[in-house]
């Protein structure tokens, strides 16, 4: 008897978990757009970098954002939608379910709605899908690069590396190594080197990791302070930068910061008063240099330029 309890105890903590997720994946721009900012640290520097560009995005709720060579590539409730680097619009493409993750290795796009991921030419064509994969799956983040297509999976806490097919290679995340994911915030990066990098934001780290998902090394600290990050769920989205630097966002005290490669603090690109607090802003970087911040609080894309 003892030990049905117990497995009913541990199913109901596990239902209760995914209900918050889901709960929070769902509601929380709505429930985030009149916050203040939860705290800002004493003494905070000035940005180095001044907002370059803003787009407003009327067609639909925007929520991700990534980058080719080509252009920027956006995506939101029920679009994926194609821009020039001058903000000109290329295509839309009608996607039926909200897309929270984008990526594109310059020939294809991939883009996450629910737990499928649909594939894209450069043109805006459909030419595959993926999946669905688990039922309890909700996909946070996706990378591809020559070699393989990365996604970051924060209902089952896992990160799935596969090939150009989509088939699997490699699950990242089993006992023993597993992801702290308290809310939906888990991004990833891999490059075409095969280096796997992943947020940890429950331990408010990035790790450093082949392909098989080996972690070779981390950086991170908990703390308020500008080279920390703050809160539950940080960083809560990155982005790599030409060179090796890392761009990242945060939830909580929402700023983008950049820091070098073992996690130094190079400079402030925005200060959390230009954002909503608990609604982190999904990072791009390319363009000559410019950073990209796909704001779903009022669905509009900045664009940052180093000052």
């Amino acid at each position: 008897m003892n030990k049905k309890i117990a497995l009913w105890f541990s199913f109901a903590i596990i239902v209760v978990f995914m209900v918050f997720i889901i709960f929070d994946t769902t509601t929380r721009e709505e429930k985030a757009v009149d916050r203040s900012i939860v705290v800002t640290p004493d003494n905070e520097p000035l940005a180095m970098w001044d907002i370059f560009s803003e787009l407003d995005i009327t067609y639909g709720k925007l929520k991700s954002v990534a980058t080719t060579g080509e252009g920027i590539i956006l995506g939101g409730d029920s679009f994926i939608s194609f821009y020039g680097y001058d903000l000109s619009i290329v295509w839309i493409a009608e996607t039926g379910q909200p897309v929270y993750a984008l990526a594109s290795d310059g020939e294809f796009i991939y883009g996450a709605v629910g737990e499928t991921i649909l594939v894209y030419d450069i043109k805006g064509n459909q030419v595959d899908e993926w999946g669905p994969f688990d039922e309890n799956s909700i996909i946070t983040s996706i990378s591809a690069s020559n070699n393989y297509v990365a996604f970051a999976d924060a209902g089952n806490k896992l990160v799935f590396v596969l090939d150009k097919m989509g088939a699997l290679v490699s699950l990242v995340g089993q006992p023993g190594d597993q992801f702290v994911i308290p809310s939906p915030y888990f991004d990833i990066f891999v490059s075409d080197n095969d280096l796997l990098v992943t947020a940890n934001p429950g331990k408010r780290n990035v790790e450093f990791r082949n392909i098989k998902g080996d972690i070779q090394r981390t950086f991170g600290e908990a703390g308020s302070a500008l080279e920390y990050f703050c809160g539950c769920c940080n960083p809560s989205h990155f982005s790599i930068m030409p060179g090796g630097n890392i761009v990242t966002a945060e939830k909580g005290i929402n700023r983008i910061k950049i820091v070098d490669p073992d996690g130094a603090l190079v400079e402030l690109v925005s200060q959390p008063g230009n954002f909503v607090a608990s609604v982190p802003v999904d990072l791009a970087t390319g363009g000559d240099g410019l950073i990209f911040a796909a704001n779903p609080a009022d669905s509009r894309l900045y664009s940052f330029k180093r000052k």
